[in-house]
């Protein structure tokens, strides 16, 4: 486990780029990164920072709150983005389409609340938890597992 303080989006952007350099051209190991944290923690502003990595223009990376999934593609490689907020109850439908790309080894996934979906993950994935400190505006602690 490691815990990251980010006193900004720079520093939050910074601390996923380490995360996707872990992942960046593997084949085997974690391709799946659970972002956990309360509504406005960076979720997304951790994918930005995530997808640039990857030569993707963090400007094209939105919130996919309200369509369930964005995709991003840059060398060869697919990062899916994932946000289930809005699910109410998982179906077999989108855990059937979720674990169809998983299974794709060109694929990254990042999910934000994977709790809805927490049963059909792998094992082996990174867990993110976003967490606001205190009543500092800017400030999250970042944890990795």
């Amino acid at each position: 486990m490691k815990e990251i303080i980010s006193f900004s989006e720079a520093d939050t952007k910074k601390a996923a780029k380490e995360i996707a350099k872990k992942i960046s051209g593997k084949k085997a190991g974690p391709r799946v990164v659970s972002l956990k944290g309360q509504l406005g923690a960076g979720k997304t502003v951790f994918v930005k920072g995530f997808s640039e990595n990857f030569g993707i223009d963090p400007c094209l990376v939105k919130s996919p709150t309200y369509t369930y999934q964005r995709k991003y593609e840059s060398d060869g490689v697919c990062i899916f983005h994932f946000d289930y907020y809005r699910l109410n109850e998982s179906n077999e439908l989108i855990e059937n389409e979720i674990l169809e790309i998983i299974d794709d080894n060109n694929n990254i996934v990042l999910i934000e609340w994977p709790e809805k979906l927490e049963h059909i993950l792998p094992d082996e994935r990174i867990e993110v938890s976003i967490e606001l400190e205190g009543n500092k505006k800017n400030t999250r602690k970042i944890i990795i597992k």
